[in-house]
């Protein structure tokens, strides 16, 4: 009788961590970014920081390593400097690397053989746990990154 209990104890025991454990990592995993929003936090950034030819977003920009202290001069260097739509992405298990090509690229000379070398452009790093979103101060290696 003693034994059935303690076997009881135990299962119930089991059974009630192993039901904590499934919601806290369906939690965990549902909390951190997917690659859809990433891109669409990632394509957001580029046009609000004036990467774009969209106008910036002046009381949101985020300054880069080099930037200078005058607004007008920061947006009028990176205008229209990358295109608005993600060209690839790289993932590690901490954040998301999403591409966006330089206008110096020709979209419409863009053949299959081209996409995949190194071409020129910068990278936006998405946190997956949604902490930060910074452009990369490295020009990236697209070859090594998922195209979309």
């Amino acid at each position: 009788m003693k034994m059935n209990r303690i076997k009881k104890t135990s299962l119930f025991t089991i059974l009630v961590f192993g039901i904590i454990w499934v919601l806290t990592s369906s939690f965990q995993m549902t909390n951190e970014l997917t690659k859809e929003q990433a891109i669409e936090l990632a394509e957001q950034y580029i046009i609000d920081n004036g990467y774009t030819n969209s106008p910036a977003n002046k009381n949101n920009l985020n300054y880069e390593l080099l930037d200078e202290d005058d607004v007008d001069k920061i947006i009028a260097r990176r205008k229209n400097t990358l295109h608005k739509k993600a060209f690839c992405i790289s993932e590690n298990e901490n954040r998301w690397d999403v591409g966006f090509l330089s206008t110096s690229v020709d979209l419409n000379k863009l053949d299959s053989e081209k996409r995949k070398t190194d071409l020129s452009g910068r990278a936006v790093i998405v946190m997956k746990n949604r902490k930060e979103i910074r452009i990369a101060h490295k020009e990236p290696l697209f070859s090594y990154f998922e195209k979309l």
